[in-house]
């Protein structure tokens, strides 16, 4: 658990990062900026109505990250509350697929999402979100065909909507990306609202017709954050062993 930053500069940095928090791609790694906890859900047990209610995991569910899968860190596999949902809208038409990029779904073609938040234990604040999505062979293809051709139609930057609020990404450029799957790409922008910024860092990759998108915060130095070798690894090896 995180302390809140104290004072003035504190408060205008807390405002800032609400505006920017509209973006559901945080929605996982907010507890290690808003001094919430959560540990992996060891804390929340159900009752036994609603396990029994409760649809049974599909198969990308159960490839998805899980709390003990990866040593020195925190993963979180449910949602925070009042959190904003939805797809951000850019304000540029090629930069779109950027913007969904950023969404509850990495695009409109993604048939089936999950998310998952990993902290590390001895930095909180330093969060990636994790999500799997499947597509069609064809469209997770295409997926990163149109990541890849907005990566470079948006270096200038871009705008997008979400819920009322809007945040400025600038800084967007191609990153060097190393890992197994038939296809990877990386990137880096910079989100802007109220006066503060956030770099961010994410890598996508394609398995198939699966593609894992990883996105690196670091909320409280407020600089980049690679995402971790280790956490990329471990989510596509779960993927190859669940043949997908």
């Amino acid at each position: 658990m995180t302390r809140r930053p104290a004072g003035r500069t504190g408060r205008t940095r807390a405002t800032a990062l609400t505006a920017l928090w509209a973006c559901p791609l945080f929605v996982l790694t907010a507890t290690a900026c808003s001094g919430g906890s959560d540990d992996g859900d060891a804390k929340a047990t159900p009752s036994a109505d609603r396990s029994r209610s409760a649809p049974a995991p599909t198969r990308l569910e159960k490839a998805a990250l899980a709390p003990g899968d990866l040593k020195g860190y925190r993963v979180t596999t449910r949602k925070a509350e009042n959190w904003s949902s939805g797809q951000p809208k850019s304000r540029t038409r090629a930069c779109q697929p950027l913007a969904d990029a950023t969404g509850d779904k990495p695009s409109p073609e993604a048939k089936e999402t999950v998310r998952r938040g990993v902290n590390g234990d001895k930095a909180p604040y330093k969060g990636v979100t994790a999500g799997i999505s499947s597509y069609s062979a064809a469209g997770a293809k295409s997926f990163m065909r149109e990541l890849k051709a907005a990566l470079a139609d948006c270096s200038g930057g871009f705008t997008t909507t979400l819920s009322g609020q809007s945040v400025r990404y600038t800084e967007v450029r191609s990153r060097p990306a190393k890992a197994a799957g038939d296809d990877a790409l990386g990137y880096g922008m910079t989100a802007s609202a109220q006066g503060t910024k956030i770099p961010m860092r994410v890598v996508a990759v394609r398995s198939g017709s699966t593609v894992a998108l990883f996105m690196g915060v670091d909320f409280k130095g407020l600089t980049e954050f690679p995402v971790p070798r280790t956490i990329v690894d471990k989510q596509l090896a779960k993927l190859e062993k669940a043949g997908l």
